[in-house]
């Protein structure tokens, strides 16, 4: 992905649907393997790694959805802290990829939450 400085911050978001099938099958492989360590637990207490996965994707799509719909910049960082959220709770490469192509695509501002921005520069 290049870009010229002055289309950073500028650019619509366009879903990567590829990174999506990337980020299933890493959360498969790491449910397969870390299957073996659940052995011992009831099938009925876990959820199923697709059941979980098929909620995770409808969430993100209905967010990438409002967002195409409206391109707000308020529902691009949700869906941009969705993905980081799950990116972190499946440790996928895919999503994590995916955070940063929604970043490219935010101005400076919006892609550090106002928190930490006001206290890195001593603002209130």
């Amino acid at each position: 992905m290049v870009r010229s400085i002055l289309d950073i911050g500028n650019a619509k978001y366009k879903i990567d649907r590829l990174a999506l099938c990337r980020f299933r099958e890493e959360a498969r492989r790491n449910a397969d393997a870390g299957a073996d360590e659940r052995k011992g637990e009831p099938c009925d207490v876990r959820p199923s790694i697709e059941e979980s996965l098929d909620y995770v994707f409808m969430e993100v799509m209905q967010l990438y959805n409002e967002y195409a719909r409206t391109e707000s910049l308020d529902v691009l960082v949700r869906l941009k802290d969705k993905l980081e959220q799950v990116s972190l709770m499946y440790k996928s490469v895919a999503l994590a990829e995916e955070v940063l192509n929604i970043n490219s695509c935010l101005p400076y501002e919006r892609r550090v939450p106002s928190s930490t921005r006001s206290d890195d520069f001593g603002g209130h």
